[in-house]
C-alpha cells in the first residue's frame, strides 16, 4: 500500500503543477461564478437594452390601457403615451420627428377603423424595435378586449382577463417553477463538468501509461514495483487530482452560497421579514446546494474509476498516443450515451428509459446524479446504481490488471479491438 501511495503522490505532485490543470481549474471557477450571477447580469443587461416606444392613442384612456398591458407583457419596453390623438393609422409629424432624432426607437399608433374596431400600426425605427414586431399583436390582445369592453360599457372585461389562477405545488423537490428552472440550469452545468472531467482524466491515465512506455521509463519501474501497484498508483494519483479540481470549484460555489445567504439575511433584517425572497435564489444568484456537490463527487468518483481502469488497460497495449486516438471513440461512446440520457432527465426524470439507464453500470454515475439532483429518487435505486458501479469497477480492475501485465512491455503492435480481445483471453 505504501508503494501505491508513493506512486499516486508522484502522479499528483507532477500533474498539479502543469498549466493545463491550473488553467482548467481557473476556468471552472470562473464558469461557476459566471453561472451563479447569470440572472443578475441578464437583469442589468435587460435594463440597459430597453426599447423606447411612443404610444399614440385615440384617447388618453385607451393609451393608458395599452401602456398598462405592454408593461405587464414585457418589461423591456420603455413606454411613453404622447399627447397627440390618432384618428387613423398615419404617424403624426411630431412623433416622426422624434423618431428621426432618436428620442424613441419605435412608435405604436392605435386608432379605430371603419368597423369601429381598435387597430394598430407599428413604426419601428431601430433594429431592436423591429425584432419585437412579431410579439406585439399577441401582447396587445388584452388591451383590445378591455378597450372594446370599455367602449360598450362593459367594465368587467379587465376583471375577466385577470381571472383567478392558483398553483398548488405538490412537488416535494422544488418549491416553485423558478427554483425548478434554476436547478435544471445548474445541474446541466454540473453534468457538463462531470462529463468533461471523466473523459479528460480517464484519457490522462491512458496517456500517462503510453508516455512512460514510449520513454522506456516503464521498464525501469516494472523492475522495482509490480504492474498492479503501478496501475493503482497512477489511477489514484490522477483521480486525486480530478477530485482536487472539483473541490476547488465546489469551494467557490460554497463561497457564493455563503455570500448569497449573508445578503439574504441583510435583506430580511432591513425589510423586517416582509416582502423578502424566500431563498437566496430570490436575490437573482444561482446557488448549488451542498448536497448536489456531495452527489457530484460520489458519482464522479464512481464514473472516473469505472472508465479510468478501462483507459489504463487499453493504454498499456498502445505503443504511441496516435494508437489511443484511433480507438478513443469506442471507449467514450458509453459516456456520450450517459450524457445524452442525463439531458433527458432534465425534461422528465421519471421516463422509463432514464430510470433504467440510471441503474445500468457505466451509465448510472451520470444519469443517477442527474436524477437525484432534480427529483426524489427511491433509496433502493440509488443503492442499486452505486452497487452496480462498484461491480463494474471491480470487473474493469481485473481486466485492466490483466491488460496492464501483458501490455506494459509490449511494443510495436497496433491497438485494435482484436488485439485487446486477444490480450484479455491470454493466460498470465
Amino acid at each position: 500500500m505504501k508503494t501505491v501511495l508513493t506512486i499516486a503522490a508522484r502522479e499528483y505532485t507532477e500533474r498539479i503543477k502543469q498549466k493545463g490543470f491550473i488553467i482548467g481549474t481557473i476556468l471552472g471557477v470562473l464558469l461557476i461564478v459566471g453561472l451563479s450571477f447569470m440572472f443578475v447580469v441578464f437583469g442589468l443587461l435587460s435594463s440597459a437594452f430597453t426599447t423606447s416606444v411612443a404610444i399614440v392613442a385615440p384617447s388618453p384612456a385607451v393609451g393608458a390601457i395599452i401602456e398598462h398591458t405592454l408593461r405587464k407583457a414585457d418589461r423591456s419596453y420603455r413606454l411613453t403615451v404622447v399627447p397627440q390623438h390618432s384618428q387613423d393609422s398615419q404617424l403624426p409629424a411630431a412623433v416622426r420627428d422624434a423618431l428621426e432624432k432618436k428620442k424613441y426607437d419605435a412608435a405604436l399608433v392605435a386608432y379605430y377603423n371603419r368597423n369601429k374596431q381598435l387597430a394598430f400600426s407599428y413604426y419601428p425605427e431601430q433594429p431592436n424595435a423591429l425584432s419585437k414586431a412579431s410579439d406585439l399583436k399577441q401582447y396587445l390582445l388584452p388591451a383590445v378586449i378591455v378597450a372594446d369592453g370599455m367602449k360598450r360599457g362593459n367594465t368587467r372585461a379587465e376583471n375577466e382577463l385577470n381571472f383567478p389562477f392558483t398553483t398548488v405545488n405538490l412537488n416535494k423537490h422544488f418549491k416553485s417553477e423558478a427554483e425548478q428552472s434554476q436547478s435544471q440550469i445548474l445541474v446541466y452545468f454540473l453534468l457538463l463538468l462531470m462529463y468533461m472531467s471523466v473523459i479528460l482524466y480517464g484519457i490522462y491515465v491512458a496517456q500517462g501509461v503510453i508516455e512512460e512506455k514510449s520513454n522506456r521509463v516503464m521498464e525501469l519501474m516494472i523492475g522495482a514495483v509490480r504492474p498492479s501497484q503501478l496501475l493503482a498508483g497512477k489511477i489514484f494519483g490522477i483521480g486525486s487530482l480530478a477530485l482536487t479540481q472539483l473541490i476547488i470549484i465546489g469551494g467557490a460555489s460554497m463561497l457564493i452560497n455563503a455570500t448569497a445567504a449573508a445578503n439574504f439575511s441583510q435583506q430580511l433584517l432591513h425589510s423586517g421579514g416582509a416582502g423578502a425572497a424566500s431563498s437566496s435564489t430570490g436575490l437573482g444568484i444561482l446557488t448549488v446546494p451542498l448536497l448536489s456537490w456531495v452527489y457530484l463527487i460520489v458519482f464522479f468518483l464512481l464514473g472516473f474509476f469505472t472508465y479510468a481502469t478501462m483507459f489504463a488497460g487499453v493504454g498499456a497495449l498502445a505503443s504511441k498516443p496516435e494508437d489511443l486516438q484511433q480507438t478513443n471513440s469506442i471507449f467514450t461512446l458509453p459516456i456520450i450515451v450517459a450524457y445524452l440520457l442525463s439531458l433527458l432527465v432534465l425534461v422528465d426524470p421519471q421516463q422509463p428509459v432514464v430510470v433504467w439507464g440510471s441503474l445500468i453500470p457505466m451509465l448510472s454515475p451520470m444519469v443517477m446524479f442527474a436524477r437525484v439532483a432534480t427529483s426524489d429518487v427511491p433509496a433502493w435505486q440509488v443503492a442499486v446504481a452505486i452497487a452496480g458501479s462498484f461491480a463494474a469497477i471491480w470487473l474493469f480492475t481485473l481486466l485492466a490488471g490483466k491488460l496492464y501485465r501483458i501490455g506494459v512491455l509490449m511494443y510495436g503492435k497496433p491497438l485494435a479491438p482484436k488485439e485487446i480481445l486477444r490480450a484479455i483471453r491470454a493466460h498470465t
